[in-house]
């Protein structure tokens, strides 16, 4: 068995589907791997059974004043010189002297950590894959930055600026000087081959052992969605809420047995949705849910009638660019009718169609329509089906693109 290090800014129980699932399937394809991550409170995820993980708080502390204090010093401390790396890779140098380490494998949402992957790789000749999941140049308006530090939204945004300005330099920087760089869709590779030449699309995707389609009849008939909304600007359920006031005031559909659910991860996104349910009259058939554990999103996915995507057009300057996250390849391969609100008209549209999976909805008639005709057949059999072109769908099996890093591995190692 080789050894590979991976360098990440989170991991399992934490929302982190890519690197827990890619470290799970490893194995099979005669690679080791041990993890170095920072750890964040939210579980949404079980635990990975056997898998060698060291987890560094950056922010322990039960006084939520102390924490938020310590917050603001790791901000401003590894915006002047690099703190959180810094830490990471002297965990790291313990471990490379402990193990024979072939490959160094950075995962980053924004930059970090993968700044101390290219320090270990000058000092310790080890070659390097750098994957970025997510890039600035994909949010409209720095959601990237999950926290506000100031109230003044003036400073917010010269801060934002400034950071910005900091990390694109600093990855650009490491980009030139990785051995490869794997990426999550067709415009994030565009994007970053003015970098790299070397960059390898390798997409999100769904954990086959839980994922796949069963036949669950249910009295009502449910739109579904689950995750979060970073904000209205990148997922916009406008459309959907439009077309639901509309049926329901039409009489088109029974209210008793149709239901709109949200499965959300934080309170920003519920804010979101009871907004635009209370401004579209339709609270009486909303329910908003926190957000569970991995393992029983399959069953309530089985148990819906229609997938709900959100989305938001791509085409504008400001707005979201190349955004394939994990619930899309979730949501094919549980083989039930997909909704997107609103069509990207981009690289959605084309996996949907491709799929024969659904809709990427423009329009309020469209998504109107749909919900009919799903409606229809949920009336007359209990249930819905999409036939779905299954050998597309099969090409985003988490355990293939373990398989996928593993051949770049051997080729580098």
């Amino acid at each position: 068995m080789r050894n590979v290090l991976i360098l990440c800014d989170a991991f399992p129980p934490a929302f982190a589907p890519r690197m827990g699932y890619l470290c799970k399937y490893l194995h099979e394809f005669g690679w080791t791997s041990t993890i170095i991550t920072e750890y964040l409170p939210k579980n949404v995820y079980t635990n990975l059974e056997g898998q060698d993980v060291t987890y560094i708080n950056f922010y322990r502390s039960k006084n939520k004043i102390i924490q938020q204090l310590k917050y603001a010093f790791v901000f401003l401390a590894d915006f002047l010189f690099d703190y959180k790396s810094l830490i990471i890779k002297r965990k790291a140098e313990k471990i490379i002297q402990q193990k024979n380490i072939d490959i160094l494998l950075s995962s980053s949402y924004r930059t970090f950590p993968a700044f101390a992957v290219y320090q270990l790789k000058h000092r310790h000749k080890i070659p390097v894959v750098m994957d970025l999941r997510d890039i600035i140049e994909q949010y409209p308006n720095n959601e990237y930055i999950s926290k506000k530090l100031f109230r003044s939204e003036k400073i917010n945004r010269l801060v934002s600026k400034i950071l910005t300005v900091k990390l694109l330099r600093q990855r650009n920087k490491i980009l030139k000087n990785v051995n490869a760089v794997t990426t999550v869709s067709e415009w994030h590779v565009k994007i970053l081959s003015a970098y790299h030449q070397n960059i390898n699309l390798i997409y999100n995707g769904f954990a086959p052992e839980l994922f796949y389609p069963q036949i669950v009849k249910n009295k009502r008939f449910i739109i579904t969605y689950t995750g979060r909304i970073e904000s209205q600007e990148i997922k916009n359920p406008a459309l959907l809420f439009e077309a639901a006031e509309k049926l329901s005031a039409e009489k088109k559909i029974d209210i008793k047995n149709f239901r709109l659910q949200f499965y959300l991860m934080d309170e920003k996104s519920k804010a979101i949705i009871y907004t635009f349910a209370k401004k579209h009259n339709v609270t009486d058939f909303v329910d908003i849910f926190d957000a569970v554990q991995n393992t029983e999103i399959p069953k309530i996915l089985n148990s819906s009638s229609v997938l709900l995507l959100l989305a938001n057009q791509s085409t504008g300057e400001k707005s979201p660019k190349g955004i394939m996250g994990t619930k899309l390849f979730e949501y094919l391969a549980i083989e039930k009718p997909i909704l997107c609100v609103r069509n990207d008209e981009d690289c959605l549209e084309k996996t949907i169609n491709s799929a024969n999976a659904g809709l990427a909805a423009s329009a309020v008639e469209e998504v109107e329509e749909f919900i009919l005709e799903k409606f229809a057949e949920w009336q007359k059999n209990s249930y819905t089906h999409q036939p779905v072109n299954q050998e597309f769908v099969q090409q985003f099996s988490r355990k293939r693109q373990a398989g996928l890093f593993a051949e770049l591995f051997e080729i580098l190692g």
